[in-house]
């Protein structure tokens, strides 16, 4: 185990030594149906199906960040500690829902799309880009005075915090799901659990209390503009949308972008980046997650996003117009190798014990590593099978390491 884990290591480390986003380590295919392959089926319902899921799952992300942010004013309105644990759930209900919907991902979408003519870059770095460095948004450990919430000469708005976003480094994080992080539980210092922020930092009166008060409120509307702008994108009612004009292509170019999307999300961000890096590092700043120590319920969340969209569904039935479905009329058993590598890749993970911050630190041959070695293993499996269920639909995807 420990051998097949160091050589599928040392091929993530090449691929990302530093925090990469996947187009800066590949592109994606300009076609994905394999030209010399022969398309002998109607995939329609498949693709409209995931057109369909697509919306859903943003629907569902922004519906869920909605109700953080009522926790959030509840919370800002009386700042207690029963109102300062309701966020902070809040939190962690609508990060889970987000998890969901990153195997769309990596193909040039709504999402992650570059910058065009008319088209502004997609909203995913400013989103979700860690790790962050606390100090360019509020105190840390040995510098009580750091952050712009601290710098009582400026002012503070969605302006001021979007112009100071990864300026003088990448690391510089001040948007997104991981500030709010931050802003709710603090820097975390405990082996035993997350970050403990006090409610007393957001008591009304003081000018640094109020300007983190407002730094909390605009990371939190800025978060949810980002994902209503998404959204629509993925409205089909919309002529000019992202999903209308896919629903017009050929069912591979809109099949082919989500298992791309899937087999990219594992390979890259979940047994890389955001897996095998911190192993291999042991450092907490690599930790996805690592204020509220909700690293693992990350990865959890990503990889059911990834299973629901291939046709499980959440009573464990293959729903009959899901690609899983048209994968098995294909192939029966490349369907079943997927089937497998679903099931170890799900039970390998929720196997894998935490907190994450803690786990990171273990021995080297110690019970904890090996089960979070297995895990990538899984994963890695896992992009494997889906990328050779595409073969089996006459698609053509392209990642690193799979």
């Amino acid at each position: 185990m420990v051998n097949v884990f160091a050589q599928s290591l040392k091929l993530t480390l090449v691929l990302v030594a530093s925090p990469l986003w996947a187009c800066a380590v590949f592109e994606p295919p300009r076609q994905y149906r394999d030209p010399s392959a022969v398309i002998d089926f109607d995939a329609r319902p498949q693709a409209v199906a995931i057109i369909e899921k697509s919306r859903a799952d943003y629907q569902i992300a922004l519906d869920s960040a909605l109700l953080m942010e009522g926790k959030i004013e509840d919370f800002l309105s009386k700042p207690e500690p029963h109102t300062l644990a309701a966020a902070r759930q809040a939190w962690r209900d609508a990060r889970e829902h987000y998890q969901h919907t990153e195997w769309m991902r990596f193909v040039n979408g709504p999402i992650d799309w570059p910058e065009a003519p008319l088209q502004p870059e997609g909203p995913e770095a400013r989103l979700n880009a860690w790790p962050l460095n606390e100090a360019i948004i509020d105190y840390v450990k040995g510098a009580p005075k750091a952050g712009l919430i601290n710098n009582l000469d400026l002012p503070l708005s969605l302006e001021s915090i979007l112009a100071q976003n990864q300026v003088g480094d990448e690391n510089d994080v001040t948007t997104g799901w991981h500030a709010i992080e931050f802003l709710l539980w603090g820097q975390d210092f405990s082996q035993h659990g997350p970050g403990n922020r006090s409610h007393r930092e957001y008591k009304q009166g003081d000018p640094t209390r109020e300007r983190r008060r407002t730094y909390l409120r605009l990371a939190t509307q800025l978060l949810i503009s980002d994902l209503r702008n998404v959204l629509s994108e993925w409205d089909l009612s919309e002529p000019l949308s992202y999903a209308s004009r896919l629903s017009a292509l050929p069912s591979s170019e809109i099949i082919g972008p989500a298992l791309h999307g899937a087999a990219s999300l594992l390979a890259i961000e979940l047994h890389g980046e955001r897996f095998a890096v911190p192993l291999d590092s042991a450092m907490q700043e690599d930790e996805h997650s690592c204020f509220s120590d909700n690293t693992l319920a990350d990865l959890r969340a990503n990889l059911t996003g990834i299973v629901r969209m291939l046709g499980v569904t959440q009573t464990g039935d293959v729903d009959p117009n899901s690609l899983l479905s048209l994968i098995e009329w294909k192939s029966p058993r490349i369907a079943h190798q997927l089937k497998q590598a679903i099931r170890d890749a799900e039970l390998k993970l929720s196997e894998v014990p935490g907190p994450f911050d803690q786990l990171i630190l273990s021995a080297p041959e110690s019970e904890e590593r090996a089960k979070a070695e297995a895990a990538l293993v899984a994963l890695q499996n896992l992009a494997v099978k889906i990328k050779a269920s595409s073969a089996v639909l006459g698609l053509q995807i392209v990642v690193p390491g799979v």
